[in-house]
């Protein structure tokens, strides 16, 4: 099977000392061929967290616990690259975000405080692709 990138799709990445993070692709490719994604991350005792997109749990087969969707860290990702990562064996695709929650991971980019405004623009303008 080919794997293709496009939005609502989600990865495993090795992501920080936890290991793999699941990343959301939030848009399908640019003119560029970059996509938009970002990780969600678990929500931690005591810790302050962006409250602008937040997970239960099981909302996604790999959230099991409180989560909150990592705005600060969205990353524009050439679409190549993440094929590379999948083909390598470095990205593990996952089923695909439902639409559900997906629309609410975009919401949350729009009202989150944490996001840079070049990625709420990145978002604008390629969400209909």
């Amino acid at each position: 099977m080919n794997y293709v990138p496009s939005k609502r799709g989600t990865l495993l990445v090795p992501s920080g000392p936890q290991g793999m993070h699941l990343f959301v692709i939030l848009t399908n490719p640019c003119q560029n061929g970059f996509h938009l994604w970002v990780s969600i991350t678990t929500i931690k005792p005591n810790k302050q967290y962006d409250a602008a997109c937040t997970f239960s749990g099981g909302e996604h087969s790999f959230i099991q616990n409180p989560s909150y969707v990592y705005y600060r860290l969205a990353e524009q990702r050439r679409s190549n690259a993440i094929l590379n990562g999948v083909n390598k064996g470095l990205f593990v695709p996952k089923e695909d975000m439902e639409q559900k929650y997906f629309d609410a991971i975009c919401c949350g980019l729009e009202n989150s405080d944490f996001i840079g405004q070049w990625a709420v623009d990145f978002y604008r303008e390629n969400c209909d692709r």
